[in-house]
């Protein structure tokens, strides 16, 4: 039997975490690290060589074995209980942003782990490669609820909504940003976006969806949209 676990407890857990490491006066960037050390976690960079190649991160259980790839040769590592290992590669400059969200998203596995008992089981964390073949027990494996619910919990690490709320203020001016139709941005915004989400820390897609959950985007007419491009007369 598996406790239930809804997507506002999710929220509260993550809020709660993020208040007692930082209280009311909050950073531009969550330190993601800073919140593995806080829970006792272990994090370690290895060149994993699963069979399945989308695997990039991994939280042990302390019994599943994990097959790394070390001085040429694959070997099967098993890690202590709440491990965390992630791959190499992400510690390359430019893979920043999703090193973060896969560390927080592992972290996620722990805090649901810890909610549920019961689920605490080894857990991967996957890319989607959309020139990739899968099969449907594999559609399946990437979208569980229990890897659904570790990237609600890693969204919420790291953007808390008042972190969220204050960046769009610093580089808007304002509580809401413009956005024509469903997903339209005027042409000067798009760099500050761009900027928000390098201060932040995550993908500018991740940060999209946020901003869209918080409702943190105005919504307006397409007519307004080409009357401040110039491409409407008037």
């Amino acid at each position: 039997m598996t406790v239930y676990i809804s997507n506002r407890e999710i929220a509260e857990i993550a809020e709660g975490l993020v208040n007692v490491l930082y209280g009311t006066s909050l950073p531009n960037r969550i330190d993601v690290d800073g919140i593995a050390r806080y829970l006792g976690l272990h994090v370690v960079y290895e060149s994993i060589a699963e069979t399945d190649m989308d695997k990039i991160g991994f939280l042990s259980d302390g019994e599943t074995p994990l097959t790394v790839r070390r001085n040429g040769e694959c070997r099967k590592q098993v890690y202590p209980k709440n491990t965390i290992v992630l791959d190499g590669f992400l510690l390359r400059k430019e893979e920043e942003g999703r090193r973060r969200f896969t560390l927080a998203h592992e972290i996620g596995h722990v805090l649901l782990n810890r909610a549920d008992p019961l689920h605490a089981t080894a857990c991967y964390n996957r890319v989607y490669d959309v020139e990739r073949t899968y099969s449907i027990h594999e559609f399946r494996e990437r979208l569980s609820l229990g890897e659904t619910q570790a990237n609600v919990m890693a969204a919420e690490l790291l953007m808390p909504r008042k972190l969220l709320e204050g960046t769009v203020y610093r580089h808007f001016n304002c509580k809401r940003i413009p956005v024509y139709s469903k997903c339209v941005f005027l042409p000067e915004d798009k760099p500050l976006l761009n900027r928000m989400a390098e201060e932040i820390g995550v993908s500018y897609t991740a940060m999209l969806i946020q901003l869209r959950k918080y409702e943190l985007l105005s919504h307006r007419n397409m007519i307004e949209y080409f009357q401040k491009t110039g491409g409407c007369n008037e």
